[in-house]
């Protein structure tokens, strides 16, 4: 083995050579991604450039000058990112905090090379940029617009006014939503104790109500019967008595609390005697 390397020895190094220089002079560019070649810093050809309604199909390998040109790489598919708990206050003065995911498209790598120096220092200017923005454009709509379907629009304006910021950056803001709110600590403990309030003013309100419709129901039910009782003393005095002989003996002699201290005398010819002995 040691005497096949001595006599190839050459060989084998112009090889190694020719492979190094084509690694360094040959890049693979996938079908996910744009290639923009840089000399000297500056863009100089885009390679597999994303272009409306067309496929992919411009990757593939691809040659460049070695240690004069560089290689850098953008997405050519939807790119999304989440701005979390941004602070939003409503047309209607109410708190939140709310997350807003936000989708685009690099049409322009070569723009986004020069004014932005990257796609990561692009992401970051977004991202701040739709903190800023998210204040002026859904602070004119009321948080129970925000909360429904559709938030009314103002997440397309949102979107509009975020893709007029992107557009200088070779970006395509395509979509914006809402993907989480909430309310601060604060607000959210004040909520807690002001429904706490309201169903608490709500129950003592139905109990109230509970309670004269109750009384209203008693007093209808009295009515009804003094006057029930009133037309059968007319039609039958003696069962009328009887009737009255025992309501009195149940609230004086029935009554748990006159046990042991209800005392009547009556003569054995009482008239109120006569309706218990049955004659």
């Amino acid at each position: 083995m040691n005497a096949f390397i001595q006599r190839h020895r050459a060989a084998m190094f112009l090889v190694g050579s020719i492979a190094l220089l084509l690694g360094l002079c040959v890049t693979f560019v996938p079908e996910s991604s744009q290639a923009v070649v840089l000399r000297m810093g500056d863009p100089v050809r885009v390679i597999n450039r994303w272009k409306p309604n067309s496929p992919p199909g411009g990757g593939g390998l691809v040659a460049h000058l070695p240690f004069v040109e560089q290689v850098a790489w953008v997405d050519r598919g939807l790119i999304t990112f989440t701005a979390q708990r941004q602070p939003i206050r409503t047309a209607d003065q109410f708190p939140l905090l709310a997350d807003i995911t936000a989708t685009y498209r690099v049409f322009d790598p070569v723009k986004l090379i020069d004014q932005a120096g990257g796609p990561q220092r692009a992401g970051e200017q977004l991202r701040s940029v739709l903190g800023s923005l998210a204040q002026q454009e859904l602070g004119q709509a009321s948080a129970m617009t925000l909360l429904q379907p559709g938030s009314g629009g103002a997440f397309a304006s949102l979107r509009a006014a975020l893709d007029a910021k992107a557009r200088p950056l070779g970006i395509q803001v395509v979509d914006v939503r809402l993907t989480a709110s909430a309310l601060p600590e604060a607000e959210l403990q004040q909520t807690y104790e002001r429904m706490d309030a309201e169903r608490s003013r709500i129950a003592a309100s139905e109990i109230d109500a509970g309670n004269r419709q109750a009384e209203q129901i008693a007093a209808k039910a009295q009515i009804d019967a003094a006057r029930i009782l009133g037309s059968t003393a007319g039609q039958d005095p003696e069962f009328y008595d009887f009737y009255r002989a025992m309501q009195s003996y149940e609230l004086i002699f029935a009554n748990p609390a006159n046990k042991g201290s209800s005392t009547i005398i009556l003569g054995s010819d009482n008239e109120y005697l006569k309706q218990f002995k049955g004659n």
